[in-house]
């Protein structure tokens, strides 16, 4: 079933591939002028988003702040390197439409159309002119989108902080604000590793043994009447003995490490230069009322 939704949403999506690898902020969008609907997106990628890649809209899905594109993250960051300066021109399209092989990937998401800048009216009329009946629009016909592409981007409107603008008797203000992104990067790697050291251990072993000890002592009349009382040579022996130490050793596991890690929170200070226009108004009376009113932040 399809969906309506706001142009605007895309700006403040983060873009991620197909299979939900995130790949930065959404840059800029491309509007097919005859159809109203988006047909490229730039995303940025890379560390703190400084590269960017145009992407067809085709296939895309919204889901409140995340588009997922229909491709994948290699394919995303090796895209042509195409001017989004200005309007796309046949040939980057084309460009673009090859790079990516589109099959017939039909888009579900629709949105209501945005309200044109003046200046964007006028370079339609233009391009108009020399467009003719080859242009056609943003479907299943890769390679034959018009010309004249309305681009819709935080871009247009930071840029006019470079100029000024003035609309009968207004004047519009702008600054710049600060876009922060964060990525997950590999710092360092840590391994388990182990080896064998050489340590002397004394252990006291208590041994014993036998020793020889010469004891004398009288016999009574009743056992010398029981001997032998001839005088002669004789000999007796004692067979001794003593504990001995022996000493081997064995391996055997006494402890197991392992390798964890844990997320710790920290915090970091960037400081960016933003510019912003300031209007001050020359030749007013002394008494005329001045509205200091300020427009909230769109967000």
């Amino acid at each position: 079933m399809t969906t309506e939704k706001n142009l605007k949403d895309l700006f403040a999506a983060t873009a991620y591939d197909k299979d939900g690898d995130k790949l930065g902020a959404v840059k800029e969008i491309f509007v097919d002028d005859e159809t109203g609907q988006p047909a490229f997106a730039e995303v940025g990628h890379g560390l703190f988003g400084m590269s960017s890649s145009l992407v067809p809209m085709r296939g895309h899905r919204l889901s409140g702040e995340d588009l997922q594109l229909a491709f994948s993250k290699d394919r995303i960051k090796d895209a042509p390197d195409v001017g989004t300066d200005e309007h796309l021109t046949r040939e980057d399209q084309q460009r673009v439409w090859d790079h990516y092989q589109l099959s017939d990937t039909e888009d579900t998401e629709r949105y209501r159309a945005e309200e044109r800048a003046t200046r964007d009216v006028d370079h339609r009329r233009e391009a108009a002119a020399g467009a003719g009946a080859g242009a056609g629009v943003a479907g299943n016909r890769p390679g034959h989108i018009a010309d004249d592409r309305e681009r819709v981007s935080d871009r247009d409107r930071a840029d006019v902080a470079d100029r000024t603008r003035t609309e009968g008797d207004s004047m519009v203000r702008s600054e710049e604000r600060l876009n922060v992104d964060k990525e997950n990067v590999e710092t360092g790697q840590v391994r388990l590793r182990k080896h064998v050291v050489k340590d002397t251990e004394t252990v006291e072993v208590p041994v014993t043994r036998e020793e020889v000890r010469v004891e004398r002592e009288p016999i009574s009349r009743e056992e010398a009447a029981n001997v032998d009382s001839k005088l002669g040579d004789d000999e007796a022996s004692v067979t001794l003995h003593e504990e001995r130490v022996n000493v081997s050793k064995e391996s055997v596991p006494v402890e197991k490490v392992n390798l964890g890690k844990e997320t710790v929170r920290d915090t970091e200070t960037h400081t960016e230069e933003l510019r912003k226009e300031q209007i001050e108004a020359d030749g007013l009376r002394d008494d005329a009322r001045t509205d200091d009113r300020r427009t909230p932040p769109a967000r």
